[in-house]
């Protein structure tokens, strides 16, 4: 990738914010060598145990996305700020929970040193992003349905029931480390810009 590109393209071009009713969070597309750094969530993590995904969370007032990545980064992985050269945001994902994500990309020299939280990182990998680029991801797709609260009226939990919406999406296995969801989905648009 032409890194020096893509900064300048990043830095050009921000990205308009979405509705303010969404739950912001970030989340650093960090880049080593040339290979994306990723961890995989603890086990014992109420929300997504065991999942791939890339170090970041939920936006605290005031802060910027970049602010919120880096800070998460070195909460989770013990990786300080003045290691990390930030590129550029990304493109932003809205999920079907009402977050929006903002990717933030960023390259570090090293890894060395890292100091993984146990309570929220189980591992911190590398995959090559020739080997994204070689092996296309794989097709999924689930159906959403809607869950009718009890207080609701009869007729609209019945209306509601009845709603059925496909979804699709897109996964990598990485040596049975499974890559999807809005992981896969900031990983594809980061492969589109280059």
């Amino acid at each position: 990738m032409d890194w020096t590109r893509l900064e300048r393209e990043l830095r050009a071009q921000p990205y308009p914010r979405p509705m303010p009713d969404l739950t912001p969070c970030a989340v650093l597309v960090l880049v080593a060598g040339e290979a994306l750094v990723m961890e995989m969530r603890a086990r014992t993590l109420r929300h997504q145990p065991g999942e791939v995904c890339f170090p970041g969370g939920r936006m605290e007032p005031g802060e910027t996305a970049v602010q919120c990545a880096l800070r998460e980064t070195q909460e989770e992985l013990g990786l300080s700020p003045e290691r990390i050269t930030v590129l550029g945001e990304l493109e932003f994902l809205i999920s079907i929970a009402g977050r929006v994500i903002y990717p933030v990309l960023a390259r570090t020299e090293t890894l060395e040193g890292l100091r993984p939280s146990p309570q929220e990182v189980e591992e911190v990998f590398r995959i090559p992003i020739s080997w994204l680029r070689e092996h296309s991801p794989l097709d999924y797709r689930y159906w959403q349905v809607y869950d009718a609260p009890d207080e609701l009226p009869d007729e609209l939990r019945r209306s509601l029931a009845s709603y059925r919406r496909e979804q699709r999406g897109h996964y990598w296995d990485y040596d049975g480390r499974l890559i999807w969801g809005m992981t896969a989905r900031v990983i594809e648009r980061l492969l589109q810009r280059g």
